[in-house]
């Protein structure tokens, strides 16, 4: 496996910051040689990984914070604001004709006084949380 197989291989492990700069330093091989075709295909793989992990496919905006989307079996939802993690819903338990509020809300640290019914309501109220501290 050459180098350049290697490195675009590891992109999916990468953070942002490493595949920030990988871009970066493809674009310049690019400026130097636009027929350079090692930097072409990292510049593909970037954009073929970065288009398959679109936020809109994972996150669910709704206004200043991006949540992770809700996913069957998952006990935890992230919230994000510019790429930071900053917050949390959490999923106690299954929805029963008894206990209705099954979501908790994490903002900064601090936890929301009170439990949800529907996910929906837990992202607002951690919006509305996260807002009154900024």
């Amino acid at each position: 496996m050459s180098h350049i197989d290697t490195t675009i291989a590891r992109i999916p492990s990468m953070d942002a910051k490493s595949r920030a700069n990988l871009r970066v330093n493809a674009t310049n091989t690019m400026k130097k040689d636009r027929n350079n075709g090692n930097a072409r295909r990292v510049l593909d793989a970037l954009s073929a990984f970065e288009d398959a992990n679109s936020i809109s496919q994972r996150l669910e905006i709704t206004g200043l914070l991006a949540w992770e989307k809700h996913r069957h079996g998952k006990a935890r939802c992230r919230a994000f604001h510019e790429d930071r993690p900053v917050g949390s819903i959490f999923k106690h338990a299954d929805h029963t004709s008894t206990a209705k509020d099954v979501y908790s809300v994490e903002i900064l640290g601090q936890n929301l006084p009170r439990l949800f019914q529907h996910i929906k309501d837990a992202r607002v109220a951690g919006e509305a949380a996260f807002a009154g501290e900024h």
